[in-house]
């Protein structure tokens, strides 16, 4: 049983990857009171760190929009997962606790800014999940949406055999894609391109991580691109687990590869045309040390100053995704940083690099 994406999607957009989380022996039918105010402080996290804002105008969300457009998707009325959670905060909503594994896919999915979805093995038919376009005889189990909505053989979806399981790519799950209290074996994809494939990583890892916390089973991670569409969830062989470290290490590696010349780039969310440079090209930024009440915020305070980044929220939005390195180490908490010396590098996201002067 595997997770695949078929070839035809990949005519539509060149550089989609899907990080793979599989979690086995989950009991989701005990309330978990940890994960419950894990994703309080998630949501209240990110109300204040983008409360004024328009959803539609985070820099992050702009690949995922880009690629909704490509795929015949209009984004205004069918907003992504996690750009539809961060919506109801900004408006001063919350987020209602469903169950323990959807309470912490929400949470990390919020932490990260990246979509999320969460899919019962058990549940799949056929040889498992597939992200493909929609054709004559699927079903969708829609009670929102009984009509369908204009669903025709141009709409992409996350199925299982003809059964819908995730509407327009990254929109909707189904009712037979949620996930009740029984759910014990689960596949979380999360989508995202090869400009962002360090992001994807970092919240993927994170899952596993937090998985492994609050429910002590078994967990397996991987990575599906245009090179590697396939990853096996299901029914593994002792040869599928002897392979699935060196298939990893292989995927990772060739989804990090630049794309080739002839192929559009997709840009990476941290990224703008104005800031793109090759690391033999690093532009100066300015440190004010007097700007922040300690050398990490300070360091937020002057990217802010040099117009690196718009506000002070893009900053750590851009540290919490691990887009942000200093001297080649990963930066993920401002407060860490306990120096800045005059000539220290500053590395944003894969292609924006500065030499920092005092």
């Amino acid at each position: 049983m595997f997770i695949k994406i078929e070839a035809g999607v990949f005519e539509k957009q060149n550089d989609l990857l899907i990080g793979v989380v599989v979690a086995e022996g989950v009991d989701n039918s005990t309330e978990n009171r940890e994960i419950v105010e894990y994703l309080n402080t998630a949501a209240a996290k990110q109300r204040e760190a983008f409360s004024g804002q328009a959803v539609k105008d985070i820099k992050c969300f702009e690949p995922y929009r880009g690629a909704m457009r490509n795929f015949g998707i209009s984004v205004s009325r069918n907003k992504m997962s996690v750009e539809a959670l961060l919506g109801r905060l900004v408006k001063g909503g919350d987020i209602p606790s469903i169950n323990p594994v959807v309470d912490l896919a929400n949470a990390v999915s919020l932490e990260h800014l990246l979509p999320f979805g969460t899919h019962d093995i058990d549940s799949l038919i056929d040889d498992g999940i597939t992200i493909r376009f929609a054709r004559a005889g699927d079903i969708i189990n829609d009670p929102q949406d009984p009509e369908g909505s204009g669903f025709d053989d141009e709409e992409v979806v996350y199925a299982s055999g003809n059964s819908i399981r995730t509407r327009r790519w990254i929109w909707r799950q189904t009712a037979d894609g949620k996930i009740g209290e029984n759910a014990k074996n689960l596949v979380f994809p999360i989508d995202g391109f090869s400009g962002n494939v360090d992001a994807i990583l970092t919240a993927r890892d994170d899952l596993a991580s937090r998985l492994r916390h609050f429910f002590g089973c078994t967990v397996r991670v991987g990575l599906i691109h245009k090179d590697s569409p396939a990853y096996k969830i299901f029914n593994l062989t002792e040869d599928d687990l002897k392979s699935a470290d060196d298939n990893l290490k292989a995927a990772e590696s060739a989804a990090r590869a630049p794309a080739p010349a002839s192929l559009p780039r997709q840009e990476n969310a941290s990224e703008t045309p104005q800031t793109q440079h090759t690391a033999g090209d690093p532009l100066t930024l300015n440190y004010d040390e007097t700007s922040g009440e300690n050398p990490g915020q300070a360091l937020i305070a002057s990217m802010e100053k040099a117009g690196i980044v718009k506000t002070r929220s893009e900053a750590r939005r851009l540290l919490q995704q691990g887009a942000v390195k200093l001297n080649g180490e990963k930066i993920t908490d401002a407060n860490n940083i306990q120096h800045i010396n005059d000539g220290d590098a500053l590395q944003i996201g894969k292609a924006r690099f500065f030499r920092i002067k005092r």
